[in-house]
Order: structure tokens, then sequence, then C-alpha cells
């Protein structure tokens, strides 16, 4: 992804139904109009500047937008117009923590959307003053804690002991693999998430003949781990790292001469791979997963999502950007929890009605989120599902087609 197309776009806030308020002013959320129509406000932050932003940014904002109005423009809600105001969440969690309270005291922000990779240090703020978040949760184990109720995982409640698995073994399986490697940095939820599937990998009987889970970020020697994975025999790859990291690696091992029948890589199915050259270039035969549905099979959520981002975000390119997926998804999360809290909507009757939903799909484009439950989710696959898709000249195939590969959790295993 460009990180200098992002890093340069001055985003102050994103506005919806032509209100701008990057701050607002307290008592301004939840206006009543003449037509009685009633005004609720829905923050988002998310980073706008640091190395985050190259995976969020102006794409998530965009996509969070896109479906505000969406929903605005088609009175989804009956009586009810969003506002969405916005803040940087920065780079740390001191940044979070400012642009959580910001939003919840300043622009007096009914729900939270946490698009980011901080809230992990933010959230307790949240829960102490019973702010509703929606967030991705990528970052931490916040959302799976069952005393955390006004948290909600927007691709389901993550299950912080990291259980093995079965689904994603029997595919690559399928692709002709024989042994696994797998590689993560040296952080606890990549290193975490690398070990279940080394754990599930070998419940599945592929051998694991190598593991890194140490890896460090930006500082990696790509080289020295292909000539490891050559030296161990390995023809199935895991990376739990980010896509440029990802394609470094998975060069350096083509380069040492290995032949890999499949890869695992997140992050890297996006318009903007495909748009770089040398990326494409590098990437291509990369097998990388899509939690959601991937545009290429055109179904009728995939169309609501496309037409809405080029009406609303003038995008009109094959694929999604990557950083679309936590704007979007999040949003529509909390659009179905006011849809189910009615008019009359509160921090507390908000939280009470997303918890009473059971099998939220987000149009057809993941599997079925239970928002009743906590820790059932394992934290890489939105409702247990993954599509895989092929990167193929300059296209993404999916190999799964419609249907996702189901992630089945294996009862008494933990790899935290």
């Amino acid at each position: 992804m460009s990180s200098t197309k992002m890093l340069t776009m001055a985003v102050a806030a994103v506005v919806v139904g032509g209100m701008l308020s990057a701050c607002g002013s307290a008592g301004s959320a939840d206006t009543v109009g003449a037509d009685g129509t009633k005004t609720v406000t829905i923050g988002i932050m998310t980073p706008l500047t640091g190395p985050a932003s190259a995976s969020f940014g102006q794409h998530t904002l965009d996509a969070a937008n896109a479906r505000i109005q969406l929903a605005n423009d088609t009175n989804e809600i009956p009586g009810v117009k969003i506002k969405l105001v916005t803040q940087d969440e920065g780079t740390s969690v001191d940044t979070s923590t400012n642009a959580l309270k910001r939003l919840a005291e300043q622009d007096n922000a009914l729900v939270v959307l946490a698009a980011g990779v901080y809230f992990w240090g933010s959230y307790r703020y949240a829960v102490q003053q019973n702010i509703p978040v929606v967030g991705d949760c990528i970052d931490g184990p916040e959302c799976g804690y069952a005393e955390n109720k006004t948290i909600f995982a927007t691709f389901g409640s993550s299950d912080n002991d990291f259980k093995s698995y079965k689904g994603l073994p029997e595919f690559f399986k399928k692709q002709g693999g024989t042994s696994y490697c797998g590689i993560s940095y040296d952080a606890p939820s990549p290193s975490a998430n690398g070990k279940a599937m080394a754990g599930s990998a070998a419940a599945a009987g592929l051998p694991v003949k190598y593991t890194n889970f140490a890896m460090p970020r930006g500082a990696a020697d790509f080289s020295s781990i292909a000539l490891s994975i050559k030296q161990a025999g390995c023809d199935i790859v895991g990376a739990q790292v980010q896509v440029a990291d990802a394609i470094a690696l998975y060069t350096a091992v083509k380069s040492a001469g290995v032949t890999l029948k499949s890869t695992f890589v997140q992050g890297a199915y996006g318009q903007e791979l495909l748009n770089d050259p040398a990326s494409r270039a590098a990437a291509q035969g990369l097998t990388a997963t899509s939690g959601t549905m991937p545009w290429s099979q055109n179904t009728p959520g995939v169309q609501k999502m496309k037409d809405a981002l080029k009406k609303y975000a003038g995008w009109d390119s094959p694929y999604p950007a990557a950083g679309f997926q936590w704007g979007w998804f999040t949003a529509d999360t909390a659009i179905a929890g006011l849809k189910k809290a009615g008019k009359d909507v509160t921090r507390e009757s908000f939280v009470e009605a997303l918890r009473t939903v059971t099998d939220h799909d987000h149009d057809g484009l993941t599997c079925p989120v239970d928002y009743s439950k906590f820790g059932t989710t394992s934290q890489q696959f939105p409702g247990n599902c993954t599509w895989m898709v092929k990167v193929q000249d300059n296209d993404f195939v999916s190999i799964t087609g419609d249907d996702p590969i189901h992630i089945e959790p294996i009862p008494g295993t933990k790899n935290s």
C-alpha cells in the first residue's frame, strides 16, 4: 500500500449529511430536527499519521463515511440520521486515549469506531465510562473479555487462548502442501496467531519443520529466514507480518530456489498491491487471505459495497483498498446496533440492543457474527471464516469461490 498518498492527505474530519464537525461542541449530539429526525453522532478514531496510517488512513475514513451516507440516503434507520466525526488515533497508546476522550467528551459521540492498532491501550477508559465501542480488535485481547461489555468486535470476539483449528490446514493439503513453516513478529498477537497456525498444521498431520515467532518488525534478515525455510524443506509458509515484509520474505524464498505450494498472508488483498508494479511482480503466485467476500465474486453484498464506495468515495477499481474493511465493517456493525435500538437510542440501549444480534453477516460479506458471545472467534478469521485468493497477473483469483473456509477451533488446545 502506498503510505505516501495517505500521509499527504489532510484529514480534519469526515462528516455525513453536510455537517462539518471535527471536534463538535457540548450537547451537539443526538439533536432532533423540525421534521422529527434525530441526529446521532458516531465517532471514528483511526491512524491518520505515523506508520500504521498506511494500512488505515483515508481509505478507512472513506469506507466508514460511505456506509453511513448510504444508511442516511436510504433511510435505513427510520427517523435517524448519522453524523460521523473523526479523530486521529496517532502513533501510540497515549494518542489513542486522547482521541477516544475527544470523541466521547468533546464530540459527544454515542458510539466510537476503533479502527486502528492502539485501542488495546485505551480501551479501559471506554469501559470505565460505559462508552460503546465497535472495534476491529486486531491489536490485543480486550475484545475477548466478557467484563468489557461495551466493547464489540466487528468480526467476532476473539478467543484469547488462540486455539488450534481445523479448516485451513485442509486447504493447504488440497493445494499440495506437505510441510509447514511459520513466521511472525515478536509481539503478543502475531506470535500467538503464528503458534495457533503451526499447532493447527501439526494437528492435521502436516509436519512443522521450522518456526520463527520472534522476527523483528522492520529489521528482519529475510535471506537468513529463507535459507532456514529451504533447509527445513517446507512447501507451505504462513506469515503473521505486514504485507511489505511478507512480500520481501516471499521474494527471498523464491530467490533461494524454494517452490511453495501454498502461503498464508494477511492484508495483501487490496488494489494497492496490484497498482504497484514492483509489488505486483513480486507477489505473483502469492496466496493471500481475504476475511470478507472477494469482490471478484460480485454477490449482492459486494455490489452494495462497490456502489456505495463509487458514489460516496469515488472508488471505481476492480478490487477494494485494503483499508476499506476497517471503516466499512465497523460502521456497518454500529448501524446494526442502531437499527436494533431504535430512534430513542442511548449508549446503554445501544449496548443492550447489539448484544442481542446473533447472526450479523454484513450483507453476506462475512460469516455470521454472534455479538452475544465472548471468546468464540479465532482472531485472524472474521466470523471464523476466510476466503483465499491468489495473485495472478493483474488480478486476485478467488481459490475458494463464494464459499469460505470454515475455521473450527479444536477444544482443549491453547497457543497463547
